[in-house]
């Protein structure tokens, strides 16, 4: 695995996460990929301690599977899996924009513009839009109130990091995120709940689809 400059802005561990997590992204590092934390240290010229957060963060993230000492591998995608994390998402977004719709605040909507500005400016950087795509959905869940519906959408973001970054691969699919965010923030400011819950839920099978176009082409021979 070639071993690109890392950002000296961030502590060796988030760059060391940076790039490995680009690397899984991209494809670099196929499904089933040994990752040995002895060996990426070498590689990187680093002592073991920050190796070793930065893959514990990509395990809890999902895009590594722990071997026990045997190390880590690129996980798989498994599509039951996938398709079964996105219906619950799509349930529980679509509820969380129909709560928001209620009684959501000028600066809530202030916020969610920022971010839609934020998916305009990261266009070519797919890596920047899913931060601004992530804190969109988190200002709409923040809205909605709830304490175990918090618990439950978090848990579900989680799970799907490497999923919503794969949703993200495609210029056009980026667009496509960008004018869905934008439809959704004209129903909140309307506190029209039931196009709030409509366009949230056609949003998060959009990206449904767009992992599995991915996943598709990427394990096409």
């Amino acid at each position: 695995m070639p071993v690109e400059p890392l950002r000296r802005a961030l502590p060796l561990r988030d760059r060391i996460h940076e790039h490995m997590r680009a690397a899984i992204l991209s494809g670099e590092l196929a499904a089933g990929t040994p990752v040995v934390e002895a060996d990426l240290a070498l590689r990187f010229g680093a002592s073991r301690t920050p190796v070793r957060e930065a893959l514990r963060r990509l395990e809890s993230e999902g895009l590594l599977q722990p071997r026990g000492q045997r190390g880590s591998v690129v996980r798989a995608l498994d599509p039951d899996e996938v398709d079964c994390v996105f219906e619950i998402r799509e349930a529980l977004e679509s509820l969380a924009a129909r709560r928001a719709a209620r009684s959501i605040s000028a600066a809530a909507l202030d916020e969610l513009r920022a971010h839609v500005a934020g998916m305009r400016a990261a266009l070519d950087d797919p890596h920047a839009m899913e931060r601004s795509d992530t804190a969109f959905h988190d200002t709409i869940l923040a809205s909605a109130g709830g304490e175990r519906l918090r618990k439950m959408l978090g848990d579900v973001h989680e799970e799907l990091i490497l999923n919503r970054l794969l949703s993200l691969t495609a210029t056009d699919r980026r667009r496509e995120t960008i004018a869905e965010h934008e439809a959704i923030l004209v129903a909140l400011a309307a506190h029209d709940e039931e196009a709030a819950a409509r366009l949230s839920a056609a949003h998060i099978a959009a990206a449904r689809a767009a992992v599995r176009d991915v996943s598709r082409r990427r394990s096409a021979p």
